[in-house]
C-alpha cells in the first residue's frame, strides 16, 4: 500500500504548538504591550482550533483510505495507535501534576483520569492547575476518537459528508443553546465537546472532498502572503474568544477558523515557493514531531519557571526561558520516551503514514 503523506503538515503543528507556547509564557504580561499586538497575543489560543481541524483532517483521511482498501475499519488497531500516541505522555502529565503541582487546589483527579476533564473544568467555571489546564482540549480529541471510526465504519462513504455536516450544524445550535441557557457561559462554550467537535468535523469534511476528489491549488504566489496578512490583521483587530452575544459565540469563531481551514487547505495542496521553504525546513518538521510535547509540557514548565520570583521583573529572558526549556524538555521526551512508542504504534497501522 502507499504511503500517506501530506507534506507540511509536521510544519503546521509545531506553528500552531509554538502559538499557544507564546500564549501561554507572555500572558501575564500582555499589559506591557501596545493594544494591536497585545489583542494577537490574546488570541493566540486559535490554534487549538487549528489543530482539531488539522486532527479531524488527517484522522478521517486515514480511516476513509483505510475502509477504501481493506473494506473494513480495523476498530482494534485504531484504539491501539491512539492508545500508544496519546495516553503515555497524557497520563504522564497527570502525574507530574500530581507529584509536582499540589498546592492545596482541589482537583478531580479521576476526571482527568478518563478524559473528563473538560466538563469537570467547565463545572468549575475555572481553571485548575497549570499543567492539567491543556488536557481539555485532549479530551474532546479522544470523545471524538471514541464514535467517529465506529461511525465512519458502518456510514456508507457517499453519506458520510450528510454525518459530518450534521455534527457542524449541531454544534452550532449548541453554542446558540448555551449561549441563550446558560448563565457565565464562557468555558462551555469555550471547551464543551459538542461546542468544539464542529471543528473537528470540518476537518474530516475537508478530508472527505480531498478523498473524493484530489484537491490541487494553483493561485499566483503572491495570493498567501496578502491571505496571510490579512489574517494576522484580522489577529489584532477581533477577540476569538468573545461570547457575550448569540452571534459571537456561534458565528464569529468561522470568522477565524475559515481563514485557518484555508491557510491549512493552501499550505498543504499548493506549489507556493515561500510554503515549500517552510516545507523543507527541517526544523520546523522536527519540532512538529515533538509538538504534542510541546503542547503538554509547556504549562508546567512555565508554572515552574513563575516560581523563580527575580524572572518577573525580566520578562522577555523569562519567556526566551519558556520556550528554550520547553522545546528543549519536548524534544528529550520525545527522543527517550514517545518515540520507543511509535515505533510500537506502527506495527498497527493499516494504513502506513
Amino acid at each position: 500500500m502507499k504511503k500517506i503523506y501530506f507534506n507540511g503538515l509536521d510544519a503546521l503543528r509545531f506553528i500552531a504548538a509554538f502559538a499557544v507556547l507564546i500564549f501561554h509564557s507572555s500572558q501575564w504580561y500582555h499589559y506591557k504591550f501596545d493594544t494591536p499586538f497585545k489583542m494577537f497575543l490574546h488570541n493566540l489560543p486559535v490554534a487549538v482550533d487549528f489543530f482539531f481541524m488539522l486532527s479531524g483532517f488527517l484522522i478521517i483521511y486515514l480511516l476513509l483510505v483505510e475502509k477504501q482498501t481493506t473494506g473494513t475499519i480495523s476498530l482494534k488497531n485504531f484504539y491501539i495507535r491512539r492508545f500508544l500516541r496519546i495516553f503515555p505522555l497524557y497520563y504522564l502529565i497527570i502525574l507530574i501534576a500530581y507529584l509536582y503541582l499540589q498546592d492545596g487546589t482541589h482537583v478531580a483527579w479521576n476526571k482527568f483520569m478518563y478524559f473528563w476533564g473538560n466538563f469537570w473544568l467547565i463545572k468549575q467555571n475555572a481553571w485548575t492547575l497549570s499543567a492539567l489546564n491543556p488536557l481539555w482540549s485532549i479530551s474532546i480529541e479522544e470523545h471524538f476518537y471514541l464514535f467517529i471510526p465506529f461511525l465512519i465504519w458502518v456510514t456508507p462513504v457517499k453519506y458520510l459528508k450528510y454525518l459530518l455536516w450534521s455534527i457542524v450544524i449541531f454544534s452550532f445550535g449548541f453554542r446558540i443553546y448555551a449561549t441563550r441557557t446558560i448563565p457565565d457561559n464562557w468555558m462551555t462554550i469555550y471547551m464543551h465537546t459538542f461546542s468544539q467537535m464542529d471543528l473537528l468535523a470540518i476537518g474530516g469534511l475537508t478530508a472527505l472532498y480531498h478523498f473524493y476528489k484530489p484537491i490541487k491549488i494553483n493561485l499566483p504566489d503572491w495570493v498567501y502572503p496578502v491571505m496571510l496578512t490579512a489574517f494576522l490583521i484580522l489577529m489584532t483587530l477581533l477577540d476569538s474568544k468573545d461570547y457575550t452575544t448569540i452571534y459571537n459565540a456561534s458565528v464569529k469563531k468561522y470568522v477565524f477558523d475559515i481563514p485557518l481551514l484555508f491557510l491549512l487547505i493552501f499550505f498543504i495542496f499548493s506549489e507556493n515557493k515561500y510554503f515549500e521553504k517552510i516545507k523543507q525546513n527541517k526544523w520546523l518538521n522536527y519540532f512538529g514531531k515533538i509538538s504534542y510535547g510541546i503542547y503538554l509540557y509547556n504549562a508546567f514548565i512555565i508554572d515552574l519557571l513563575d516560581r523563580i520570583h527575580w524572572l518577573h521583573e525580566h520578562y522577555l529572558a523569562k519567556i526566551w526561558l519558556d520556550i528554550g526549556i520547553t522545546l528543549l524538555v519536548a524534544s528529550i521526551s520525545y527522543e527517550f520516551f514517545e518515540k520507543q512508542l511509535l515505533k510500537l504504534k506502527r506495527k498497527f497501522a493499516v494504513v502506513k503514514h
